[in-house]
């Protein structure tokens, strides 16, 4: 049985209490004052940094870190934050922790007061979180560990250490063995979405009749050689043999076009050896099969905020018309289609969705004319398990079934890390090409065990395995 203290199912999530406007930036001018003038240290080192002339410097340093910081891990901190400072009204206490000689065992009392602390809020945060998904019988206690980590990125930020204790790994492994007690240990597995890879590609391009053109699609009429499903066949080639995300090649809801999304200018071309960035009609109508590339350019991105690593490493990929799902073909066309030159390629969206091409195409859009695309051939249990992240997802599985090593293949799909960069740029033209056409040959058919069929009850080799897989999982948040 779970500890009778421990509610695995949430709670309903209470409303916010409504906390004083200006009261987290009180607190961070107290923290500052703090740093002024200290009996027994020099004084000629000390400032006040809440007044005079420049005070306004120091009042915006945390918001010039954090724009610094990825959007959606601001997002999830500032959700882990207001949850904080709701647990810290009711405990009647500061929600910044900046008594430095308990946060770091100098003051053994108030160490143990600060890991309590926050031992106490993964428990309560845990019981008011929802399952991520509606399969999920109860949130993963993963999930609660989540929110206590942006807490502690929040502190950091503000050059605050908070407390490191190995109390608050013991709760994660209690919360995860009583999970796995009460819903089995299969309930911890991921769902991971389906690989989206180059056969599947090929139907969804208009290899079978549903998908090819003048079949009803929704209120439309399918046209690929429409401005609106040029862009996004155009879209969906390229994101299947580059991996590119949804991000980087349509807009979010909210957000203006910037950087961060593929423009015309993104797309330059290697014909004949020479790399233009802006060819004239008569010399892309002319692209010699097997011989000339498409050359991108990749935006800034979550792996790559500044556009220094990824951005100076471009894909090459060579222009082949005879593959339905060839990038470079569906480029040629959109080139030829929807004509952009000069300056204004900068400032023109690469995919959009008006016939003018303008636009830019937004997430919605993708989203709903590839779950129309994938339900009009298959059935709708299999069409729900993809996304947009499927075309990823299928590029490293389709490089993986082409024998390419896993260090290639992070380098190849724009995943950070030193190694990978080192591997990726030493690839030549003619290596990534070979890569990526290779990698369109295989077939992918991989599955996640979650997506595995289940039985109803578990083995005893099941339960012996629940203690390792709680072992695995606070490994793996640890990292």
């Amino acid at each position: 049985m779970a500890p009778s203290h421990v509610r695995l199912r949430p709670a309903p999530r209470p409303r916010l209490r409504s906390i004083p406007t200006g009261s987290e930036a009180d607190q961070r001018a107290r923290y500052s004052r703090s740093l002024g003038p200290c009996p027994g240290r020099d004084p000629k080192y000390d400032y006040d940094p809440t007044s005079g002339p420049l005070a306004e410097l120091f009042t915006t340093i945390a918001d010039i870190i954090d724009l610094g910081v990825p959007t959606g891990t601001l997002k999830v901190d500032h959700l882990a934050w207001g949850r904080w400072c709701e647990f810290c009204l009711e405990m009647k206490t500061s929600t910044w922790r900046t008594d430095q000689p308990a946060n770091s065992g100098a003051d053994p009392a108030g160490f143990q007061r600060e890991a309590k602390l926050l031992c106490a809020f993964l428990l309560w945060v845990y019981n008011r979180i929802q399952p991520r998904s509606k399969a999920d019988p109860a949130p993963k206690p993963e999930s609660a560990y989540s929110m206590v980590c942006a807490v502690r990125r929040v502190h950091r930020r503000n050059n605050i250490s908070m407390v490191s204790c190995t109390q608050l790994s013991a709760v994660l492994k209690g919360l995860t063995a009583s999970f796995i007690i009460e819903h089995g240990a299969e309930a911890l597995l991921p769902t991971r979405r389906q690989p989206l890879g180059p056969h599947l590609l090929r139907q969804l391009l208009g290899g079978v009749p549903a998908t090819q053109t003048g079949q009803r699609l929704g209120s439309q009429r399918l046209d690929w050689a429409a401005p609106l499903f040029q862009s996004l066949g155009a879209m969906f080639a390229l994101a299947g043999s580059t991996g590119f995300r949804k991000a980087e090649v349509a807009l979010p809801s909210g957000c203006a076009f910037d950087d961060r999304r593929l423009s015309r200018a993104s797309v330059l071309w290697r014909i004949n050896g020479v790399v233009y960035a802006d060819p004239p009609p008569a010399l892309l109508e002319a692209l010699v099969p097997r011989r000339d590339y498409a050359v991108i350019k990749p935006p800034r991105s979550k792996a790559d905020q500044d556009g220094t690593k990824f951005g100076a490493l471009p894909i090459y990929l060579i222009f082949d018309p005879s593959d339905p799902i060839n990038a470079p073909s569906w480029l040629q066309r959109l080139e030829l289609r929807l004509p952009c030159h000069g300056s204004d390629r900068k400032s023109r969206p690469l995919f959009t969705e008006d016939h003018l091409g303008r636009a830019p195409m937004s997430h919605a859009t993708v989203d709903r004319l590839l779950g129309l695309l994938l339900r009009a051939f298959l059935p709708e249990d299999e069409a729900k398990v993809y996304s947009f992240h499927s075309f990823r997802v299928g590029f490293a599985c389709a490089l993986l079934a082409a024998g390419c090593d896993p260090a290639t293949i992070q380098a190849l799909a724009r995943w950070r890390s030193t190694e990978s960069l080192a591997i990726y740029a030493r690839l030549n033209p003619a290596d990534y090409a070979a890569w990526v056409s290779k990698a369109l040959s295989q077939t992918t058919d991989s599955i996640t065990t979650r997506r595995l069929p289940r039985l109803p009850l578990l083995d005893e080799f099941d339960l012996m395995a629940t203690f390792a897989t709680a072992d695995a999982i606070f490994t793996r948040v640890q990292r």
